[in-house]
């Protein structure tokens, strides 16, 4: 067995080869060893310096962050601890109250309409008719104030008469009817060959009617140039204007031809309006009826020795929807009754206006009261139409007033009332165009056999609050607090459905009173209103002033109209010619709107889809 010898090693010797081994050992840890993606690991002191890198480019925006949340959470402190100071300062703060709503009156609605108690001081009869008899088509409400006795005046002598309304709605039609195929794609002008001398002779003719029926004002604003309804900024449009009086004879033998084919039942009509002019009607009525029968009726019938011998005046039946009187049978012969009445009925003229209009006042609140209120109890005795409640009559109290108009439209006609216009004392309604509107869209909604919920007029979308204490529409915060109105209609003039009003009048009892009404009852109430109410545009509606009859014409309503212009409208729009006239600059206005749009959007085409063209 051999023996094994020792060598004494040095330590020096000892101290390098550990310093060797240490060397392999670390190269073979930082070459060989390898993490599951392949990568080398790192040396300690390698990874320490990583980290301290990483941590200085983080460094600032931690301190970012940190700053931005301590800023944040020192606004919001800043706003919690104002909002108190903020408040109390506003409540010490004086405030410019609405004249008759100061911020310590009561505004519930309920306390000043009664909805159980009579309020009406003066109120017209045989307005709205009984639920048995056939229903008022349109029911026009005029919001007046006490002293305006003279826009009310003319508004009766205007468009508010049945006799101009008839005249008017004649020259309408039959203009509608002429021109109801014109498809846009030429000039009405073009057909106009009317020479100078022949248009200065017609405004000669038309100024000196027009003075004779408007008091015998200034002619200086009558020339015709300025009853034009074309925006002034569509230069094409104008330029046509000074062709637009031509060939005027031949338009009046057209239209007087189609007015006479389009009325001809009603010029066959003979006017009944008295008791003398009913009797030959009945007496030819009763002769027609004899000779149809075999049997012989009445012989020797004599009907003026028969009425005049009539000792006992409650044998008469009068039928007071037809004005047609019922004469019962003599004798034992028993005669058709009916087939007399009916062929009375035959020339008996039918009653085309279907529409009433009232004047709604208050009560008069200047130091003359007494005087003022004098003059209403005859204007009241003169013309019943006017319905007064008793609330003080003032623009702040606008509201009350069209609340007023609901609760009496429904505690008095109920059902029997197709349609409300409410409007104000200084428009102008084109009556004809606005029957024609609502007559097709009750015909459209008949056919559902539904409630009708309508609110037509001119729509307002996202008016603020006016905080200027001068502004005729100031609106303070602690009348309304948002910072947007709802959308509403202007209170120039707006059409509701008795459904709607309905609605709207148990909204507004239920609604803290405010004092712009357009907004309280068309914006308010109607998102208040079961089912809820949405308010719609109709184009047809204007709240803006300007323009002359042809502008009237084109449109339903034109407002800040005086009395004197109000009778020169009126009769404009009986002139066959002038409307004539009107229709072909309105048909233009139409046509280059159309022809300047369509160029927008062919322009924007070509941008858009064909850029390389």
């Amino acid at each position: 067995m051999p023996v094994s010898s020792t060598k004494k090693v040095s330590p020096a010797t000892v101290q390098t080869l550990m310093a060797r081994n240490d060397t392999q050992w670390d190269d073979e840890c930082q070459y060989s060893n390898r993490d599951s993606d392949g990568s080398p690991l790192l040396y300690r002191h390698d990874r320490n310096r990583l980290v301290r890198e990483r941590s200085d480019r983080r460094w600032p925006v931690t301190i970012i962050a940190k700053f931005s949340l301590f800023s944040t959470a020192m606004i919001l402190f800043c706003v919690f601890m104002y909002i108190p100071v903020y408040n109390r300062a506003n409540d010490q703060m004086p405030k410019v109250a609405v004249a008759g709503w100061s911020i310590h009156t009561n505004r519930d609605t309920k306390i000043y309409v009664q909805p159980n108690n009579v309020t009406t001081i003066h109120e017209p009869i045989y307005i709205c008719p009984k639920k048995n008899r056939e229903k008022l088509f349109l029911l026009i409400v005029v919001c007046s104030s006490t002293t305006n006795f003279e826009r009310r005046v003319a508004i009766r002598e205007t468009w508010g008469n049945s006799t101009n309304f008839v005249e008017s709605a004649k020259i309408f039609h039959a203009v509608h009817e002429k021109y109801k195929n014109y498809n846009y794609s030429y000039d009405l002008y073009a057909e106009m060959n009317y020479t100078d001398r022949r248009r200065r002779d017609v405004e000669a003719e038309e100024l000196v009617r027009i003075t004779e029926g408007v008091d015998n004002k200034s002619t200086a604003d009558f020339e015709l140039k300025d009853e034009v309804g074309l925006d002034k900024t569509d230069s094409s449009g104008v330029g046509t204007v000074t062709e637009a009086l031509e060939n005027k004879d031949s338009v009046l033998e057209e239209l007087q031809s189609t007015i006479a084919i389009a009325t001809k039942n009603i010029h066959r009509k003979r006017d009944l309006t008295s008791f003398n002019r009913i009797l030959p009607e009945l007496a030819k009525a009763l002769s027609v009826t004899m000779a149809d029968t075999d049997d012989k009726m009445l012989p020797e019938f004599d009907m003026n020795k028969e009425i005049g011998g009539q000792e006992n005046e409650m044998d008469y039946n009068y039928d007071y929807d037809t004005n047609i009187m019922k004469i019962p049978p003599r004798g034992e012969e028993n005669f058709d009754l009916e087939n007399v009445i009916a062929k009375i009925k035959e020339n008996y003229p039918k009653n085309d206006v279907n529409y009433k209009v009232v004047f709604l006042l208050g009560l008069p609140a200047n130091d003359n009261s007494s005087e003022v209120q004098d003059k209403i109890d005859e204007e009241v005795d003169k013309y019943g139409d006017i319905i007064q409640e008793g609330f003080i009559d003032s623009y702040n109290n606008l509201t009350l007033k069209s609340i007023m108009m609901l609760k009496w439209v429904t505690n008095n006609c109920g059902d029997s009332v197709r349609y409300i216009l409410k409007t104000d004392d200084d428009m102008y309604i084109n009556v004809p165009n606005l029957m024609m509107n609502l007559q097709n869209r009750s015909k459209i909604h008949d056919q559902t056999k539904e409630k009708e919920y309508l609110l037509i007029g001119d729509l307002i979308c996202g008016a603020r609050p006016v905080l200027d204490t001068n502004n005729k529409w100031y609106s303070p915060r602690y009348m309304y607090s948002g910072r947007v109105y709802p959308r509403y209609l202007s209170g120039t003039g707006y059409v509701l459905s008795t459904p709607t009003a309905h609605a709207l009048y148990q909204a507004a009892l239920r609604t803290h009173y405010f004092h712009l009404e357009d907004i309280f009852i068309t914006g308010m109430c109607s998102l208040r209103a079961t089912p809820r109410i949405t308010p719609r545009d109709e184009p047809g509606f204007s709240y803006n002033g300007g323009g002359g009859a042809c502008a009237v014409h084109s449109k339903l309503t034109a407002h800040h109209v005086t009395p004197y212009r109000m009778k020169r409208v009126a009769l404009l729009l009986r002139d066959l010619g002038y409307v004539d006239r009107c229709e072909r600059l309105r048909l233009t206005q139409i046509k280059i709107h159309r022809e300047s749009r369509m160029f927008i959007i062919y322009k924007y085409l070509r941008l858009v889809v064909g850029g390389q063209c």
